[in-house]
This record gives C-alpha cells, structure tokens and sequence, in this order.
C-alpha cells in the first residue's frame, strides 16, 4: 500500500432505525425489498444510483429471460413472475400468448416464457411497484462500511449528499452485485474478472419498416450488442476483455473498453437514417464477486434440496435442467444477521453464471427478504432460523421449492453456440430482439455461454 493518511474519528449522524435494510436497488434488491415488507418489517432500500433495476434498466440488460423450462413447465413463480409483469405494465410486452395468464403448464411447444421491455416505463413501474409495497427507497446514496459488533453487522454507514450518515438494522441483506456488504464484513467471498460487452438501443429506417410493417415496437427500436458474445468471429486480439468489477481501477477499464466499442462503432455507421439512441450508466458486469456460504448451487450436484428455497435453471437451455438453491447459499456462519441476494450468491463455476440471470436474481431477492423478516420478527440469527417456516412462507406466495412433476428428465439438447447461429444473430438472441450481425462489433467467447448473457 502507497501513501496514506489518517481522518479524525467524528459522529455520525443516524438517520434511520428498521427491522430491515437491503443494500442495492437491483431486481434482486426490489424483490427482497418488497418480499420483507409483505411480510410485516420495516424497510429502507440503499440504491446508490437514482434508478431500481440494476442492470435490467441501467445496465440495458432489458430482456427478461424465460421463467419456464422449455417443455411448457413454469419453473419460476412468485416475485420472479410478478416482476416480469412489472417491468411490461406500462411497456411493449412479448410475453407469449400460451403464458399470458400465468399457467404453471402449457403445450410443449409453446415459446419461452419470456419478455422484452424498454427501460423508462420499467422504471416507472418499479418506482410504483415499491412505493405501493411499503418501501422506503433512498436513492443516491452509496454504502461505505459495516458497523460491527462481533460477527453482528448493527448499521451501515453510508455517503450521499447529507454527507456521511448511518442507517440501523436488525438484518440486512446483501443486493449489492457484488458482494460489497458481506465482504466488508469479513464473509469469505471468490472473485471473478468478467467479460466487457455494451448493450444499448439503436433506430435506423429499415428496422423502423420492418417494426411499422409488423406492428412491433421492440422490433422498430432494436438493441444491439457489442463486446464479447457467445457467436461471432475474432476482433481485436491486443484488447484487454475482462475487466474486475471489485476494483476502482476494474470498473474505469471496464467503462473505457465499452465506450471505446460504442464510439467505434458510431463513427462507422454515422449516417442521415441512423442513431444511436441510449447509453447503458453502469458497466455491464456478469459476476464480480459472490459469498462463499454455508453451502452452494453446483452445476452438477444433486437435484433434490431438502432446504431448498425455490428451483433455478440455465434460462437459455432447452430444455432446462431444473435445480434447487439451497437456504444456506444464502448465508455464513461468519456473518449473523446477513444474507446475499442476486448474482452474489454461493454458487459455483457454471452454477454461478446461473444464478445471475434475471429469474434467479429476483428468487434469491424473495428469499433473503422473507427470511429477512422472519429473522427480525423471531429476533434470532439466520442459521436459528427455521428454514421450515421461511419454506412456508414462500411457498404460499408461489415459489416452487421442488421440481415440478415432469422436469426430473431435462437434460439440455441446445445451448447457445455460435457454429449453430443463424447469419444475423446467435440462436435465441434473435427472439430476444438483440441485433449481432456486424462482425466488427463481435469478439468471439471460448468459454460458456450462459455467462455472457
């Protein structure tokens, strides 16, 4: 370590006192949030953008991923559907018609359960969406440090424009993407460098003909995709192309690569009938950093959890092998009385890359909210929860613990390859609106797929 130097200890204001407080305002955050009110605590949400949704809205990673297992079996419910509802109330909607009313089955054939949205109406809607729950959302505002007594986290401090304040709790939860809370309260954590990619909105005349032609607004306003993807040839083999998202120096590479792309690739289609619409405000980060807790998802273990806390599955497979996520992926026996939601929970190799789609993010959110706020009304630690009650709980509000009846034999038959991509765009990215066709703007991924969308 170079230079330092030393602050003066002062008082830190404590602004607020609640039975909960999740830090980050993803979708994960959203659902643990809205989870831990439902059921009966108090919560203060941290978001240190101005903006709920993660990467779903800043990050432009606007495609709810399928909810189903690619045989017409419902693998996610609960808050995971739910907020798949509220990222379309006032948006274009792609939900399939065989899905539309929320069955748990449907024909075999049907496509995915799945949709697009554009970003400013899901905004909105999430705005409404906790606001009618109860939450109270501070914007703004950024997480500094734990305030510790023992293995106990009793308040965290954070800095916004009142300057450095305190905000007390009896659980947290952890919504952070990256681990932030629980690693700056001692958990054991891994890391992980990930791959630069940029998505953002793009117009130009032809795809506003063909939307106009086939009444599709998401087809008229299209994404594309630029960085590292799962098809696509070569690019630039000199280009650094995972960044650490857990570092300062991590996040400006990350932001500087991106933005390079995106300059690159409007200098090259700078024309009269082009635009380019949006830039996403944070980097596009998979995974960066995640608990090591008391046990964890593996890609290749066991099928049936006795402590499971909702099924989980590769989104983009088909079909999809059904898993089941332990309670204890939630937590560690370092910490109390905190609990990681999102991308950050105990998984590992590929079982990490599944955890960080948007159905499993907002799973583990409900999860760690509903236990969040059963620990704070039976004022015990998370490992003397009773994880019988916290399954309870959940099921009644539509998670489904346990594989449904007929998924025991999903093995995938097709991933995303680029061999099996169509000229245009990678196979399944093209239901996904997602433009990929400009070899220029491609780098070719090795490593698999599912992790890179």
């Amino acid at each position: 370590m170079g230079k330092t130097v030393r602050i003066e200890g002062r008082d830190i204001p404590v602004v607020r006192e609640t039975d909960v407080i999740v830090v980050g305002g993803g979708l994960a955050g959203v659902a643990a949030a809205v989870a831990a009110c439902r059921h009966g605590a108090s919560v203060t949400l941290i978001e240190k953008s101005i903006v709920l949704g993660g990467l779903a809205t800043l990050g432009h990673v606007c495609v709810y991923l399928p909810i189903d297992d690619g045989r017409g079996h419902k693998i996610y419910g609960g808050l995971a559907e739910e907020l798949m509802r509220v990222c379309v109330r006032y948006s274009q909607d792609s939900t399939p018609e065989q899905w539309r009313d929320g069955p748990d089955t449907a024909p075999e054939d049907s496509p995915r359960y799945m949709s697009n949205f554009f970003i400013p109406p899901a905004v909105l809607a999430l705005d409404e969406f906790v606001q009618q729950e109860g939450v109270d959302v501070v914007f703004d505002t950024v997480f500094s440090e734990p305030i510790m007594e023992g293995n106990t986290v009793k308040g965290i401090v954070v800095e916004n424009k009142s300057g450095r304040t305190a905000y007390m709790a009896k659980v947290f939860v952890d919504a952070s993407g990256d681990a932030d809370l629980v690693y700056r309260a001692g958990a054991e954590t891994e890391t992980l460098k990930t791959i630069v990619s940029h998505w953002f909105h793009e117009l130009d005349f032809d795809a506003m003909k063909k939307g106009i032609e086939e009444g599709d607004m998401l087809k008229a306003v299209p994404l594309r995709w630029l960085g590292l993807v799962p098809s696509g040839q070569a690019g630039d083999e000199n280009m650094e192309l995972t960044c650490d998202g857990t570092t300062s120096e991590g996040v400006n590479e990350y932001i500087r690569i991106s933005r390079g792309l995106a300059l690159d690739w409007l200098k090259k289609h700078q024309r009269p009938d082009y635009a380019m619409l949006t830039l996403p405000f944070m980097p596009q980060f998979r995974m960066t950093r995640r608990l090591i807790g008391k046990d964890e998802l593996r890609y290749d273990g066991e099928y049936h959890i006795e402590s499971s806390v909702g099924c989980v599955i590769a989104s983009l497979d088909e079909p999809a092998t059904v898993y089941e996520f332990p309670y204890e992926g939630l937590i560690t026996d370092l910490l109390s009385n905190v609990l990681a939601a999102g991308r950050m929970v105990s998984a590992e190799g590929r079982g990490w890359a599944i955890m960080r789609f948007i159905p499993a993010c907002v799973l583990t959110g409900q999860a760690a909210g509903t236990a969040a706020a059963l620990a704070a009304k039976e004022n015990c630690s998370l490992q003397e929860l009773d994880v019988k009650e916290l399954q309870r709980q959940l099921e009644n509000d539509g998670v489904k613990l346990h594989r449904p009846k007929g998924t025991e034999g999903n093995v995938p038959v097709r991933r995303r390859r680029g061999a099996e991509a169509p000229p245009e765009c990678g196979p399944q990215i093209n239901r996904f609106y997602v433009r990929t066709d400009d070899r220029d703007g491609i780098r070719q991924s090795q490593d698999t797929p599912d992790e890179h969308v």
